[in-house]
């Protein structure tokens, strides 16, 4: 079985519109005479240190990191007022149930913050199909969504060329290829099937339903 690196923000969780919000509060706090923010390219892709820097390039490293906090503080706060949108992807109860059952190595690599690695589980009950403990997340010693999967395929135990990476931001795409990744499905709504391609996924996916578990089965997928 292909071992599986899986994103979690915007791909085992449809979440764009809480940290878009999330996000947009914190550029009109730190840019008070606007109402203007960026679209979600800006936000979506890119550690939070680097959003940060990108929005205020004066902001103290140690302020960027209170910044940071804040806006996951906020994002959380959102997500609490939704609970009818807080449920994994259509199909990704299904998937994680299937690897499990399978004993196909998967693990999550995620750019979020401990404290909101600590609140998905809390939410949605991960402990069912992963362990804390071993899942890659934003905790300052990576420079990239890159280092990240290359983290993640290392605790598996495999090479990036033989993992399958599960990605939904242009910026982790891409990085994927440049690391040569096995294997890489986007997941998105249709009109954004085509700049993920263009970015280097192999497939595009509306949700799990349409992952393909042959994908996981065939030593050479693509």
């Amino acid at each position: 079985m292909k071992p599986v690196l899986l994103d979690f923000n915007g791909t085992l969780f449809s979440d764009t519109c809480f940290h878009m919000e999330a996000w947009s509060e914190i550029y009109r706090e730190l840019h008070e005479n606007t109402n203007e923010v960026p679209d979600s390219s800006f936000f979506c892709g890119p550690r939070n240190d680097d959003i940060i820097h990108a929005i205020a390039p004066d902001m103290p490293r140690a302020e960027r990191e209170q910044c940071s906090v804040h806006k996951e503080a906020l994002y959380r706060s959102i997500c609490r007022k939704n609970p009818d949108k807080l449920h994994l992807t259509k199909g990704a109860e299904e998937l994680l149930q299937y690897m499990k059952e399978h004993d196909c190595p998967y693990i999550l690599a995620s750019a979020s913050i401990q404290a909101n690695i600590d609140f998905y589980f809390e939410t949605f009950h991960l402990e069912r199909w992963l362990n804390k403990e071993t899942c890659v997340y934003d905790d300052g010693t990576y420079d990239n969504k890159g280092e990240m999967h290359l983290e993640a395929a290392r605790r598996l135990g495999a090479d990036i060329s033989e993992c399958i990476v599960v990605e939904d931001s242009l910026n982790a795409i891409k990085y994927a290829r440049n690391n040569k990744a096995g294997m890489i499905v986007a997941i998105g709504s249709e009109n954004t099937h085509s700049n993920l391609i263009q970015a280097g996924a192999d497939h595009c996916i509306n949700d799990f339903t349409e992952f393909d578990y042959e994908w996981l089965r065939n030593r050479n997928p693509i």
